[in-house]
């Protein structure tokens, strides 16, 4: 299925592919908890996610041994997304709050043990050089 998001004032607009979305996630990592977003089930893959196409819309903070960029509207502050690797290459989480048409709290939620991973305690926010999205920037 192809799925549209957003965040709250739509300003940061991202769509993906993914079977139906039948159940989401809920990581209990220190970050997480805080968010207190519900997730997309498993990584979307990084061919099948459009992420928003100006990335200076875009804030970002690097988590998770700085592997983890979890990306927020600057404007209304609205968690979106998390891409996972140097370039997104292991995929896209989705805050499921954000796509259209979906309910997340109508789903069935697991729980993601991120309070036992091996984690870096310390977070950096990304700079410019390090957005993973830099490559998706119109011109």
């Amino acid at each position: 299925m192809d799925y549209q998001a957003r965040c709250h004032c739509g300003l940061v607009r991202f769509s993906f592919r993914s079977p139906p979305i039948t159940t989401g996630k809920r990581c209990n990592c220190s970050l997480c908890v805080r968010r207190g977003a519900v997730l997309s089930s498993t990584y979307i893959p990084a061919a099948d996610f459009t992420p928003h196409a100006d990335p200076n819309d875009l804030g970002a903070y690097l988590w998770n041994e700085h592997v983890l960029g979890n990306y927020f509207c600057k404007t209304c502050g609205i968690f979106t997304y998390i891409a996972d690797g140097e370039n997104a290459r292991d995929g896209y989480r989705v805050n499921l709050g954000c796509v259209e048409g979906i309910n997340p709290l109508a789903l069935d939620i697991a729980i993601i043990d991120g309070s036992r991973s091996r984690s870096s305690t310390r977070t950096t926010p990304l700079t410019r050089k390090d957005n993973v999205h830099a490559r998706h920037r119109v011109t």
